[in-house]
């Protein structure tokens, strides 16, 4: 008998992308095969974010782009899930959607049982979306790789409350995984395909506890029991950051000083408001303390414009911390009213929209600017750089990031590397997103 024919396709941050590894793996191992195509799949899932307007806006557009294959094939089984799928439950199926199953993150286990159920039963539709208080699936390897690096999420959840965000509603509270089991990960994607990078994820990963086993504790295990080359994390919350875990960094060139540390606010009214749980001050004194440790760190953030209740003089705040601090690089978004959030529920999103806007291109304007002078002062370095893929621009030239982060973009007039190899690049030229260079010859593997 033919099997079925799987296709997912994921929205969202890189801890869906894991997830949709996840739940790839659980179908394999229940003889379905992969489809590449929405046109020849017997089951389409689409794993979504809730973080953003937009993203759900673009989720919304794509399933009804495929009110046409359902309609040409009533046996097409479409399901959501993820983030969305938590958060608006059976909302989904009252928008007379063409899908039949919703399924949260801690419910992936019985995806492979309820597509065979309705397939014997097409008239029936499932949501599943109970929070899990222990479910890590940590016993799944789902090898999430990306040309010579791989992504591995080490805990689920989160415990902050930030009021505007959804996490803590559609992945539940912070678990973390058994150490031993990210270690055998690595050691398998070292092993197996010769991973020579690694980027743990979770939404508070400096809150990671396994028993005695804290997130330092962790990246100590990682660097005695395997042989993976570098080490990078995402995110950390500033509260409670461990000045351990920033020494670890300092003596151990395994592991990358590249931090991305969310800011949202330069305003401590604003930041009260967002249940964000330190002030501007703090915030400040940390990185101070980091990059006195670390000069040559690379520090990236999150910053949301347009919060509730947010003045020009908040504002002007957040663009004053923008300049002390000078990130290298910054993810930067307007705010968007989320379901079940505590902001919803407890605050008015009075920031008109076109506000907004010109705040955030304001934002982008100075954050461009400050990329560009801090990229410039690169130019002249040598850096030992990963060889992580082409170039996006052209296939003649590599792509790979320094130990801090940067991109960097570099040819190999002699056609000899390959992706995985060390090579020492030479920085050349700059612009406010990528440095440019050469290699320099010998270069070490």
């Amino acid at each position: 008998m033919k099997s079925s024919q799987i296709f997912i396709e994921t929205y969202g941050c890189q801890m869906n992308v894991y997830d949709s590894g996840i739940v790839k793996t659980l179908f394999l191992n229940q003889d379905f095969t992969l489809s590449d195509s929405v046109a020849t799949a017997d089951v389409i899932l689409i794993n979504t974010c809730a973080v953003r307007e937009k993203a759900q806006e673009r989720i919304y557009g794509r399933l009804q782009s495929l009110y046409p294959l359902k309609k040409r094939n009533p046996d097409l089984i479409i399901g959501i899930i993820g983030c969305m799928a938590q958060n608006l439950g059976d909302e989904l199926f009252a928008m007379g959607l063409p899908i039949d199953l919703v399924v949260g993150p801690d419910e992936y286990r019985r995806l492979p049982e309820i597509v065979k159920e309705i397939k014997t039963h097409p008239e029936r539709k499932f949501q599943l979306t109970r929070i899990s208080s222990t479910e890590v699936y940590d016993d799944i390897q789902p090898e999430v790789i990306e040309g010579c690096s791989a992504f591995i999420t080490i805990m689920r959840g989160c415990n902050n409350f930030c009021s505007f965000c959804v996490v803590p509603y559609t992945r539940g509270r912070e678990r973390s995984r058994r150490p031993d089991s990210i270690v055998n990960e690595i050691n398998h994607l070292v092993t197996q395909y010769h991973i020579k990078e690694v980027t743990l994820l979770g939404q508070n990963v400096n809150s990671y506890q396994f028993e005695q086993y804290d997130f330092t504790d962790l990246i100590k295990m990682i660097l005695d029991q395997t042989d993976i080359k570098r080490i990078r994390f995402t995110s950390p919350h500033p509260h409670h950051f461990p000045k351990k875990l920033i020494q670890l960094m300092v003596q151990e060139k395994r592991f990358c000083n590249s931090i991305h540390l969310p800011l949202q606010s330069g305003s401590n009214s604003v930041l009260k408001r967002m249940n964000r749980d330190y002030t501007k001050e703090e915030y400040l004194q940390l990185v101070e303390y980091i990059k006195s440790e670390i000069p040559n760190v690379g520090l990236s953030t999150d910053i949301i414009v347009g919060f509730c209740g947010e003045t020009e003089e908040d504002f002007s705040e957040t663009l004053e911390v923008i300049k002390k601090v000078e990130f290298d690089m910054a993810y930067m978004f307007y705010y968007s009213e989320r379901d079940h959030t505590i902001a919803k529920r407890k605050y008015k999103d009075d920031v008109p929209y076109e506000l907004k806007i010109a705040r955030l291109n304001q934002l982008i304007d100075l954050q461009s600017e400050i990329s560009k002078e801090k990229n410039k002062k690169e130019i002249g370095k040598v850096y030992e750089i990963l060889i992580e893929g082409r170039s996006k621009k052209s296939n003649k030239e590599w792509m790979g990031r320094t130990d801090s982060g940067k991109v960097v973009v570099f040819s190999d007039l002699s056609n000899q590397y390959k992706i995985g190899d060390f090579v020492n690049v030479h920085i050349m030229h700059s612009t406010k997103a990528t440095l440019l260079g050469k290699i320099l010859e010998p270069s070490f593997v």
